[in-house]
């Protein structure tokens, strides 16, 4: 018998977190208002907000995984969970008793059972009979040119007539990526909460107010590694070894010398559009982030690591991200200037922390980006373009 696809220890740890970031981000906030009034009333009231926020919080899970077999976080890892019976889903009884013993599980026991266990079920699953798999892709049939198939060579050649073969897309691109539209939505969503999220985290612990040069910069590195991070996750289908084909699949790969002149030319019209903003319409405010991340800190190892991290590190991952994962995936529904603006937007968006006049300009940046990965099909152009711009970035403020 051929044993399931059961999801990874990893895949589920990644979905666990994925759903409880989009729960604290857009439900724990909002209802911690709603739980703070019922405390001005009566301690009473506060404690049955309390406890219908944990009620709410326990049936997501629940409601989710016995209507679809799945929840946010586990539709945007390619998991589900299943019954052992083989019943087509489950049962509220079966989810509401995993999801129930998730509080025990929280504690090591589910973790380490998952982890080592041969159908990976941590104590919820084993109580209810259920198991965690992979989902399985949807394909479908490609047809071959050329080739007929045995119908077709069954029936006379005057049968009915055949539709007209679909026209070639208007605007053929140079990039060609496996993962779908809908994967590249979740991912970005995905992504970008993990990236905002987990850094003050993991930093808070050892400088609480994130207030000095060391605990930015580590901050910034775990953001921009995330961002990194998922993006090959994307492209190795999760598995990350070997590299080099999801590093080519998010555009680390040769480039013809015309692209490097392409490349100038790219940048030296982003700088004149910029110029012209700033002198017309708006001058952008921004941060001086060199100086927050430890450029000019007196410790030379933090200064060295500083201009490293913005003009080496942060560009790579970024462009992994922005182009080589999100533009690419827009780009496989969409033609170039749609996807090439929503990129550049939401580029411009997440760097809004910095300066929100900043925003117009580096979202014109990401989108001249998307254009010259675009044109030249290679994302080294774009590195290269994004440390020049970061390089200058931190000489004209020092």
């Amino acid at each position: 018998m051929i044993e399931p696809n059961y999801a990874s220890f990893w895949r589920r740890v990644l979905a666990s977190l994925l759903d409880n970031t989009v729960w604290i981000l857009f439900l724990f906030f909002p209802y911690g208002l709603i739980v703070q009034g019922a405390f001005a009333v009566s301690d009473a009231a506060g404690v049955v907000a309390v406890l219908a926020f944990f009620s709410l919080w326990f049936n997501y899970f629940a409601f989710c995984e016995w209507r679809w077999g799945q929840t946010i976080g586990k539709n945007a890892t390619g998991i589900e969970v299943r019954s052992i019976d083989r019943a087509p889903r489950l049962t509220y009884g079966q989810a509401s008793i995993r999801n129930l013993l998730r509080l025990v599980d929280f504690f090591v026991i589910g973790e380490v059972m998952i982890a080592t266990g041969k159908r990976h079920q941590r104590l919820g699953d084993k109580a209810a009979k259920t198991v965690v798999l992979r989902r399985a892709p949807s394909t479908a049939p490609v047809p071959i040119q050329g080739a007929a198939t045995d119908q077709a060579a069954s029936e006379p050649a005057a049968s009915e007539p055949t539709a007209p073969p679909e026209p070639p897309p208007a605007e053929p691109s140079r990039i060609a990526v496996p993962w779908t539209l809908r994967t590249t939505f979740w991912w970005l969503l995905g992504g970008l909460l993990l990236a905002i999220i987990v850094p003050p985290l993991l930093v808070a612990p050892f400088d609480p107010k994130l207030e000095g040069d060391g605990a930015l910069l580590a901050a910034q590195a775990i953001f921009d590694g995330l961002l990194g991070f998922v993006a090959l996750g994307v492209a190795s289908d999760w598995k990350f070894r070997p590299l080099a084909k999801p590093l080519r699949l998010l555009g680390l790969r040769p480039f013809r010398p015309k692209a490097i002149w392409i490349m100038l030319a790219t940048l030296v019209a982003y700088y004149i559009v910029a110029g012209l903003f700033a002198s017309l319409v708006l001058k952008p405010d921004q941060e001086d982030i060199g100086g927050e991340l430890g450029v000019g800190n007196p410790s030379i190892l933090i200064a060295v690591l500083a201009v490293v991290m913005i003009a080496g590190f942060a560009p790579i991952a970024e462009e992994l991200f922005f182009r080589g994962f999100l533009f690419a995936g827009l780009r496989t529904r969409w033609s170039l200037w749609p996807a090439a603006i929503t990129s550049g937007l939401i580029f411009g968006l997440v760097h809004a922390p910095t300066g929100i006049t900043t925003v117009v300009p580096l979202a014109a940046l990401g989108f001249a980006l998307c254009w010259l990965y675009d044109r030249t099909g290679s994302l080294w152009p774009c590195v290269i373009a994004h440390m020049i711009n970061n390089g200058l970035a931190l000489a004209v403020v020092s």
